[in-house]
């Protein structure tokens, strides 16, 4: 048989790379892709059933004679400007490991782009165990969430920066978006840990004891990314308290401008209207002057509460 097979089930492709072990990638699965899992591979109907439509959370089952696993990574989606769950399934035997996915992911894809290279790769990634490969995949993936948070430090750089550039209430959306994005990637990353534990805690009794050294790596990684977005959320939040600070002070200056102004005009309201009654003897109303009188009474009376709010410190 040859190393590589790319074959096609009702236009939906099963990627196959073979040498010690095998590797299929099942993209977009039908159900015409389960029938040939069941045909060639021993796993129950239940398990099968499973893979088709997208499970709505992670687990990791081990049998006797293979494991399922249904693993979830964050993506970013720019366009929605946060990420969504892309779900991975594993079915691994001791000679084959089956990836199923709805979508392309980037360190898949690249893994094996790599394997299909030259046969030095294949040897590199094919010539140990499943376990060996599942490793690097999971590996890759935590990786690859590891980068996905560099857009969310980018965000976080760019409110810093506007924030302080009087652009507050602008931000006010764009600190929710984040913070949006950051819980996304926390609900999507922590059902991660039970999985990375439980291979861990049970890998070895099926992969072999050699390999529990590569499941602690992985969650050591796990926690990296953990870390960071503990961080991502902490700075999120100062963020938001920082900005919201800010635009209340410029809304209390801007109250406070709009109170001194009214009570600087409300003496020259009160002055016009007493001046405007329709009544007789009204004081200046007979005097070819009188219009400018009152004029620069109200002026006089003006820059009094003017001075006097600047004593005040009101201005």
């Amino acid at each position: 048989m040859s190393p590589f097979n790319n074959f096609y089930i009702m236009n939906y492709m099963i990627k196959q790379a073979q040498s010690k072990i095998t590797w299929i990638d099942i993209i977009n699965p039908k159900q015409n892709d389960i029938d040939y899992l069941a045909k060639n591979f021993k796993f129950h109907p239940l398990i099968l059933s499973e893979i088709i439509p997208p499970s709505t959370r992670s687990k990791v089952e081990i049998y006797d004679n293979y494991l399922f696993i249904v693993y979830q990574l964050p993506v970013y989606d720019a366009l929605r400007r946060t990420s969504q769950a892309t779900e991975i399934d594993f079915l691994i035997t001791k000679d084959c490991l089956i990836t199923s996915r709805y979508h392309s992911i980037e360190p898949i894809d690249k893994l094996f782009a790599t394997i299909e290279r030259n046969l030095a790769n294949r040897e590199q990634f094919l010539q140990k165990s499943t376990g060996h490969l599942l490793y690097e995949i999971l590996e890759r993936g935590l990786s690859f969430s590891l980068r996905q948070l560099t857009h969310i430090n980018e965000k976080i750089q760019k409110i810093e920066e506007s924030m302080f550039q009087k652009k507050e209430k602008e931000m006010i959306k764009e600190i929710s978006i984040v913070k949006r994005d950051i819980l996304d990637q926390r609900s999507i990353t922590r059902p991660q840990k039970a999985i990375l534990e439980s291979l861990l805690a049970k890998g070895a009794r099926f992969f072999g004891k050699d390999i529990e050294i590569y499941f602690n790596d992985l969650v050591g990684d796990y926690e990296k990314i953990w870390d960071a977005l503990d961080n991502l959320k902490e700075t999120a939040e100062s963020l938001e308290a920082t900005n919201n600070a800010l635009f209340e002070s410029k809304t209390n200056n801007i109250m406070k401008l709009l109170a001194v102004t009214t009570f600087i005009i409300l003496p020259l309201s009160l002055i016009a209207n007493v001046f405007g009654l329709s009544m007789q003897h009204i004081p200046l109303a007979d005097n070819p002057l009188g219009f400018w009188m009152v004029l620069a009474i109200m002026l006089v009376v003006s820059f009094t509460f003017f001075i006097l709010a600047k004593i005040k410190k009101w201005l």
